[in-house]
Order: structure tokens, then C-alpha cells, then sequence
């Protein structure tokens, strides 16, 4: 399926006129989503949505079986699996819960 919701853009990308355009701090925290993204899936296709009432971004894989990093201001970040509703997904986010960054591995675990 080639069709996106409108909010949705591919990660590192700039959205259309029309759409909102990310300010630079949130242009750097789709940055941090994408690396962690590379950490633990190399070469995937991502996308991003703004967080409306929120500073911070969501970076997801628009697949099946795929997951969402959700990124605060502060750098921080929560993982969630394709599996977790993207709404109870987003409360725990603002309910601070985090994933530690180091968690965001390949294959190369210590």
C-alpha cells in the first residue's frame, strides 16, 4: 500500500507546503528516532508524524509487525511494538514512560 495518512512522512524528509514543516528541534528529534530506528532495523522504510500539543515526534515503520519510537524534547524515548494501540501507546509517552536507549541494539548485544 503506497497511500500515507497526510501527517505521515518519511523520516528525514521535509512534508509539502501544505503540511506542517518541523521546526528545527523537532527536525532533530526525528533525527534521534531515526538513528535508534537504524540501531534495530537497518534500511527500514520510516515514517514521522509531529506530536500535536507535544514538542516531540513520533518516528514509526509503516508496516506490518513494525514499531513507533516516540521522542520527547528532551531526547528521550519510548519504543512501541506494532502490537500496542498507537492512542495507549501515546499516553504512556506522556505519562513518561521510557525506554532506555540502551536497549536500541542489533545484533552485536554485549
Amino acid at each position: 500500500m503506497s497511500g500515507q495518512p497526510h501527517d505521515d512522512r518519511p523520516a528525514g524528509s521535509a512534508p509539502a507546503a501544505a503540511g506542517r514543516v518541523p521546526t528545527a528541534a523537532q527536525q532533530r528529534l526525528i533525527d534521534r528516532g531515526t538513528e535508534l530506528f537504524r540501531r534495530i532495523a537497518p534500511g527500514a522504510e520510516l515514517g514521522y508524524r509531529l506530536l500535536a500539543g507535544d514538542e516531540g515526534v513520533v518516528v514509526f515503520q509503516p508496516v506490518r509487525g513494525g514499531g513507533s519510537i516516540y521522542v520527547a524534547a528532551d531526547g528521550s524515548v519510548l519504543f512501541a511494538a506494532s502490537a500496542i494501540p498507537p492512542h495507549r501507546a501515546l499516553e504512556a509517552f506522556r505519562a513518561g514512560r521510557r525506554t532506555p536507549v540502551e536497549r536500541f541494539t542489533g545484533t552485536d548485544r554485549q
